[in-house]
């Protein structure tokens, strides 16, 4: 395919149909913001932020379908343009579909349909609407010839018809919606002829600019000039015409849109507006109507060729001149905006306010008690798009006052700020805050779980936060005592910040630190800004004006080429700093000489509020760091001689700057963190702040790309060192074939050099998985052992460890535990680095998605993997520093899907108790044993990276017949039968039996 200009696509989304700029503003009020033209805007960002460019076009429909074969390097809707409709591919998950809604006069009626049977049944759903006293005669019609048909009884009022059937089946699932009645000639916009519906169904389809069709032109209220009226399709002014209205079902339309105008009706003021027209709701902005034809016969000239607009001869959307419709007061009173509270979430309240057909965010007020909360209704959910709440823009997160987080019920009343109405009423209870913390070390290994703390803080918070302000005076004590103290380069970016930008620099000059400089960055501001920054007499200040608005990282690199400092801070221009700050952080860096950079953490702050409603700080937990950022530019610092590595800031994001920063900075060099609250982050402070401008979401993945690259290139560097001792990994299986030939096939990928042996021990596997294991030992790939009998996963780790022979290391091994590269020889070299490490785990890696990742770290973004052998569910960190550089961590506890255990431990304590933990707790009392009964430690390297895909074989058996009975006995008691007990020599013990 040829290159395409940006002029050629321009036009090419113009012409389509399929770009609505309207739409597009309110759908994404974020584009309105930025100033940009909502079709550059889409050309530009739309495909790499999933953005549908109008109703008829989903985005993220098209590339989930169609990625493997779309053309990546243009936008989804140009591909589709030019490749995909060609090719037939669908432009929305229910293109062509088609639903007719007959109204039967008399029942009589059915038999003049007979004839038009075979026109029925091209319908994909057919809904028959039965008069009064008639529906036994529709039935039984129906069910011998349209057995799929739905059958409704009439209530005298069509518009309360539709909302009953909108119930059972949603409008929004079919392309185009036929309404007909048997009446008169109400089936004559139903063409006879095998292809005539097909052709009308196909309009639908394949023109995205149409949406509704008829035989009768629409009342157009008032005076329209007469080109405009001919546009329309509309007679000339004075003429008389049948209006599109629910009392005479004669037209198409389009799902969605009438899915729209059903939601949009008042059922309790329904009976008002019995006659509630098409047209006043297109004028009240509930949808955009096209102005083509009625549906033509088979043969006739396409409308296109036939309805004026611009004396172009092309079909022309009344959206762009709804404007000109009135508002009708019976249409408006049949409007009314929806809503809900969802209830406590943490300290918050979460719900939703909208009016259907309308996308604009509704501002409301939340009525607690004597407490007036505001929120902005601008926020989306996927729940609310799939119910048919326009494109689900329209929820609403905001933090209750302290006060009211006492675990007390109290009344919540949601009101419409517009027109003043209450939506939603509900009783909800903001619990008490619980903390698994109780001390300031308990504070710092949380944190590296869950680094946010929300208000209220409860006396478990304030001790440590009394701790994290003693660190900081004993640091700036420590900063006043240096002998030769380093100047300070503050890096502060600004864009159109006027009115903060003097806070943030009177917070830099208030310093007791003073051997700084502060180099102010103006990225191209229209504002007042760099007026703000010259009122300020300082000559520690130092302004630099770049030419044109170039982003936050160019600016940032900008000071970074003319800072003079041996050591390099940040501070963006809506934030601040305490005055302590930079002592402090200048302090922490003279103590900690092997440290690059540092960080620490931050009071957040909700616009101009003087009262924080959260602290986030996180002792370094780098495989965290790795799934959801929690290190902000304003708490970073470090030595200027680490750009040399680092390289300052990638240029090509806009957005996530600080955590990429970040994370090349613990691959590049030592990062530590500090534990101080210094920093007053503000959200929503300024009106352009980054972390509040969606356009760039999708520099997140570019970034985790970026990310996934380096550590593939790091794993395997690290998988070319060699074992230095001889290693069994030991599997225990069951089942599951998937699973246990991709763990074999990641530990085979390379030549141990006889220094490494796999032994699958498996517990009864169907034959299917017997043959691939016998296949594998015959081979010399692995050594197999077989039970005839399921023991459960500590028997047969047991019998592994026998097999292996004495003087060998043991790795123990779940079957769904897939090895990177590197992953055996780091964990060897953690646990031999010291005489009293006894056993080394790994990071466990658990997918994207995994319904228990939150349970483990539960700040973790649950749609990217994450490692969870660092977990608040078990609380397994034995101690930490307060001063961490983020490596490895002795644990009290890590499951045994993935662990490395030195054979002089074993020879010690002996292998497992399966005696008192057939299937589980054998691995908590191995290491308590350990800890208790020696000197060795356990330790956590994140160097060592497993994939845990989960057990599939225990959910197989967890759904099973067996379930009852053998699934019960090993999965939920861990309990060996009599006769298993009995051969083994096992007893039970009395406080098993309860």
């Amino acid at each position: 395919m040829s290159p395409i200009t940006t002029e050629e696509r321009r036009q090419m989304l113009c012409e389509s149909g399929y770009f609505d700029a309207d739409w597009y503003l309110r759908r994404y009020p974020d584009v309105a913001h930025l100033g940009l033209d909502p079709l550059e805007h889409f050309l530009r960002f739309g495909g790499l932020l999933r953005r549908s460019p109008s109703a008829q076009f989903d985005t993220g429909f098209y590339v989930g379908k169609y990625g493997a074969v779309i053309d990546r390097r243009i936008n989804p809707l140009l591909d589709f343009l030019v490749n995909g409709q060609s090719h037939g591919r669908l432009a929305r998950p229910h293109q062509g579909r088609a639903a007719l809604i007959l109204v039967l006069s008399d029942a009589a009626d059915l038999a003049g349909l007979q004839d038009r049977l075979a026109d029925l049944k091209r319908f994909d759903q057919t809904v028959v609407l039965a008069p009064v006293g008639g529906r036994e005669r529709a039935e039984a019609w129906l069910a011998s010839r349209l057995a799929k048909a739905s059958l409704f009884e009439q209530s005298g009022n069509l518009a309360l018809d539709l909302v009953d059937i909108a119930a059972s089946i949603r409008f929004r699932e079919f392309d185009a919606i036929c309404l007909a009645e048997t009446e008169g000639s109400g089936l004559d916009h139903l063409p006879d002829g095998p292809d005539g519906i097909a052709d009308l169904i196909g309009r639908f389809a394949s023109e995205p600019q149409l949406s509704m069709l008829s035989n009768e032109a629409p009342e157009a209220p008032g005076d329209l000039p007469p080109r405009l009226r001919a546009a329309l399709g509309l007679p000339p002014a004075g003429t008389v015409t049948a209006d599109l209205t629910f009392a005479r079902p004669r037209f198409w339309v389009r799902g969605v849109l009438l899915d729209v105008v059903i939601e949009a009706i008042d059922r309790s003021r329904i009976a008002e507006t019995s006659e509630t027209s098409m047209t006043d709701l297109i004028a009240a902005g509930c949808l955009a109507m096209s102005a083509a034809n009625a549906p033509q016969p088979p043969g006739a000239a396409h409308p296109s060729d036939t309805t004026a607009s611009d004396a172009q001869g092309q079909d022309m959307n009344i959206s762009t001149v709804k404007k000109l419709f009135p508002k009708t007061a019976a249409t408006m009173r049949a409007l009314k905006p929806r809503g809900a509270l969802d209830g406590a979430f943490g300290p918050n309240l979460k719900g939703w306010l909208a009016q259907i057909g309308d996308e604009v965010p509704r501002k409301a007020t939340v009525r607690i008690g004597s407490h007036r909360l505001s929120a902005l209704a601008n926020a989306y959910r996927d729940d609310l798009k799939n119910a048919g709440i326009n494109e689900g823009r329209h929820a609403f997160q905001i933090l209750v006052p302290p006060e009211i987080c006492d675990g007390k019920p109290r009344e919540v009343e949601l009101i419409d700020e517009a027109s003043g109405a209450t939506v939603a009423r509900r009783t909800v209870t903001w619990a008490r805050p619980e903390r698994s913390y109780h001390d300031f070390q308990g504070f710092l290994k949380s944190s590296m779980t869950q680094p946010q703390i929300d208000a209220p803080f409860i006396e478990e918070d304030k001790r440590c936060f009394a701790q994290m302000e003693k660190i900081a005076n004993e640091l700036c004590r420590r900063a006043k005592a240096l002998e030769d103290p380093p100047l300070v380069s503050v890096i502060m970016p600004m864009f159109n910040r006027e009115t903060v930008v003097g806070t943030a620099i009177a917070s830099v000059l208030a310093q007791t630190y003073g051997r700084f400089e502060l180099i102010v960055i103006d990225d191209g501001s229209s504002d007042g800004s760099v007026a703000a920054v010259r009122a300020v007499a300082d000559p520690r200040i130092r302004l630099i004006e770049l030419d044109r608005n170039c982003g936050v990282t160019v600016a940032r690199n900008a000071g970074l080429r003319q800072a003079q400092g041996e050591v390099i801070a940040y501070l963006d221009s809506d934030n601040a700093w305490d005055p302590r700050f930079l002592a402090a952080h200048v302090a922490a860096l003279d103590r900690l000489p092997h440290a690059d950079m540092i960080y620490s953490g931050a009071l957040l702050f909700a616009g101009d509020s003087t009262v924080p409603h959260a602290i986030r700080y996180a002792h370094l937990n780098v495989a965290l760091l790795e799934n959801r950022n929690f290190i902000d530019n304003n708490v970073i610092v470090h030595r200027r001689a680490f750009l040399d590595r680092l390289g300052g800031f990638d240029e090509s994001l806009r957005r996530f700057v600080d955590w990429d920063l970040a994370l090349r900075a613990t691959e590049l060099g030592t990062v530590v963190s500090v534990p101080v609250l210094l920093c007053n982050y503000h959200y929503q402070r300024a009106e352009n702040a980054i972390t509040d401008d969606v356009t760039h979401l999708g520099h997140r993945d570019i970034l985790r790309d970026k990310q996934a690259a380096r550590r593939a290139a790091h794993l395997a560097m690290l998988g070319q060192a060699e074992l230095t001792r001889p290693v069994a990994v030991v599997i225990p299986n069951w089942e599951s074939l998937e699973d246990i030939s991709e763990c074999i096939e990641a530990l085979d990928g390379r030549d141990w050099q006889g220094m490494l042996r796999i032994i699958v021990v498996d517990n009864a596997s169907c034959a299917e998985v017997r043959a691939y294991l016998r296949a594998q030992h015959a081979a010399g790939r692995i050594t197999h052992h077989q039970f005839e009998q399921n023991f459960g996963f500590t028997l047969a780790v047991n019998k592994g460890i026998e097999l292996a022979g004495p003087g060998v290391d043991i790795v123990l091994l779940n079957n769904d535990a897939i090895a990177q590269p590197g992953a055996i020889q780091e964990l060897q070299r953690a646990c031999l680095a010291r005489p009293d490490l006894g056993m080394a785990v790994p990071r466990q890696i658990l997918p994207a998605g995994t319904k228990t990742l939150r349970t483990h770290v539960p700040f973790a973004d649950e749609g990217c993997d994450c490692d969870v052998n660092i977990s608040a569910h078990h609380r397994n960190i034995a101690h930490v520093p307060t001063f961490h550089d983020g490596g490895e961590l002795e644990l009290s506890y890590a499951a045994f899907f993935a662990v490395y255990i030195r054979h002089e431990l074993i020879a010690e304590i002996g292998p497992l108790d399966a005696e008192y933990g057939r299937h589980y707790r054998s691995d908590r009392t191995y290491c308590d044993t350990m800890l208790s009964l020696t000197t060795y430690r356990m330790i956590y390297t994140p160097q060592s990276h497993f994939i845990h895909k989960l057990q599939k074989a225990t959910d197989r058996m967890r759904d099973s017949g067996t379930r009852d009975d053998e699934f019960d006995l090993m999965f939920r008691r861990n309990q060996w039968d009599a006769g298993m007990a009995a051969e083994l020599g096992y007893r039970t013990a009395p406080w098993d039996r309860v």
